[in-house]
């Protein structure tokens, strides 16, 4: 005899949807700051590049990098019970362009180089308006002497070797609950992040390494099977962060719905469900409750098509790591 054992599980609608999975969606609040490292050694930081390419908050202090730096905020969700949470590695590892940064550091070579020769020059010239006193003359050729070498160091620069490195300070605020100022937030610490450049995954912890009692766990959907074209999807996240998400109750995720609108490429997936700067990071999931993707990139000047990272990547990932 044949027993047919049927699914037991039932199809939500947005509201089930939000009861059930809300409390396991966290709002990331990430400071940040960038360094770079020339291949004399020599440490400079920044904040952000502006739109001509210059870099913002350029010091060669780090404490006053730390003070200045930019912020961002992300959504991610509760994996598992030792409080790790998977969001976008754009959201805790923010980025910037690679050959801007390149470009500013062969002007910042020629600016150095330029600034050591203005610098010889006014020298040799003050050298000579000290003839005949030779204790000053000396002072001003040791000076030159130094001068003539920092510039040989700086030729023989290759800024290709330097050491470009993104700096976060992580923390996040629980669903439901009132957050006002940074202290607020729960200290997080990046445990993982992809080195696939099409695959925007990255894990977080608590740094005391426990998930709330009563905050939702997210369970992946069972396989990696493609979703389905028009296949009903909900995606919970802080769109807009703080904008959207703060009430009278505390801050609260939002839930939109859409579909499946292009078949996925084993990476990706397209589906049309509206999102904003904030939403990066926020879990995808079917009618069940289960995740299937990762949202994580929309299209520039419309919000009703984004797209998510698939099951089957974050698994792979999940796996790695």
């Amino acid at each position: 005899m044949f027993i047919v054992l049927s699914s037991c599980q039932k199809t939500m609608n947005s509201e089930e949807i939000y009861n059930k999975t809300s409390s396991g969606v966290v709002l990331i609040l990430n400071y940040f700051y960038y360094s770079v490292t020339l291949p004399n050694g020599v440490d400079f930081y920044f904040t952000d590049i502006d739109e001509n390419g210059e870099l913002e908050g350029f010091t060669y202090d780090k404490e006053e990098a730390e003070k200045n730096c930019g912020g961002c905020t992300g959504t991610g969700f509760f994996i598992s019970e030792d409080g790790t949470i998977l969001t976008n590695r754009h959201v805790v590892e923010p980025e910037v362009s690679e050959n801007v940064v390149k470009s500013f550091l062969k002007g910042y070579k020629r600016l150095l180089k330029e600034y050591c020769q203005e610098n010889m020059q006014s020298l040799q010239q003050e050298f000579n308006n000290y003839h005949g006193n030779y204790a000053a003359q000396e002072t001003i050729a040791s000076k030159y002497k130094e001068y003539s070498e920092m510039l040989e160091e700086i030729e023989d620069m290759d800024m290709n070797e330097a050491d470009f490195k993104t700096h976060s300070k992580i923390g996040i605020a629980y669903n439901d609950t009132h957050v006002v100022k940074p202290e607020d937030f729960k200290p997080c610490s990046v445990v993982a992040v992809s080195e696939e450049d099409d695959v925007d995954l990255a894990m977080i912890q608590l740094d005391d390494e426990e998930t709330p009692k009563g905050r939702y766990i997210f369970k992946l959907r069972d396989g990696d099977a493609p979703l389905t074209l028009d296949e009903k999807l909900f995606m919970i996240g802080y769109n807009l962060g703080f904008s959207i998400a703060k009430t009278a109750k505390g801050i609260r995720a939002q839930v939109y719905s859409g579909n499946v609108t292009q078949k996925d490429d084993g990476i990706q997936v397209l589906y049309s469900i509206p999102s904003h700067h904030g939403s990066s990071g926020s879990p995808v999931v079917d009618e069940y409750g289960n995740l299937v993707a990762v949202n994580f990139a929309g299209f520039e000047g419309t919000q009703g098509f984004n797209y998510g990272i698939t099951l089957k990547k974050i698994r792979t990932f999940l796996l790695d790591n």
